[in-house]
């Protein structure tokens, strides 16, 4: 975490502007209130990229591009009952050098959750014969006696 906030940009245009007219590193530090390594540091920055904005790409770039991310979900959409160890190893060398839980948290952004499926009792021909005996019985039943029942 910094230390102190970052200057506006319009005050970066003014250390510029100021080192322009011919001042020096000290006296635009004292002008702005500034320290003098910052100064340096924008007016470096301006010289080099002729700009002083925010420039692209700070912070680490992730592992998974976008076209990997793509590939991860086709995978699992044509078998949604991949493991990521599987994954992994269809990928080979196009996944680089990534891990089983970045493959896994790629697939629950894309909004893929490894749970397991509900379990449905075992019917048996005798147990659908039953059941439809009891729909049948019970066929003409008033709904007053369906509030008894306690299931």
């Amino acid at each position: 975490m910094a230390k102190t906030k970052e200057l506006t940009e319009d005050l970066r245009l003014r250390i510029v502007a100021a080192h322009k007219s011919g001042k020096g590193y000290k006296t635009i530090s004292k002008c702005f209130e500034v320290p003098v390594a910052t100064v340096q540091s924008i007016i470096k920055k301006y010289k080099t990229f002729h700009t002083v904005k925010n420039l692209r790409g700070r912070g680490r770039k992730p592992k998974v591009t976008p076209v990997l991310a793509r590939r991860i979900v086709r995978e699992v959409k044509k078998n949604p009952r991949i493991t990521t160890k599987a994954i992994l190893k269809n990928l080979g060398s196009a996944g680089g050098n990534i891990s089983r839980q970045t493959v896994q948290r790629t697939l629950h952004t894309a909004g893929f959750h490894g749970r397991r499926p509900r379990r449905t009792p075992l019917l048996q021909i005798r147990h659908t014969k039953a059941r439809l005996a009891f729909a049948n019985a019970h066929l003409d039943k008033e709904e007053d006696f369906w509030f008894s029942v306690l299931w």
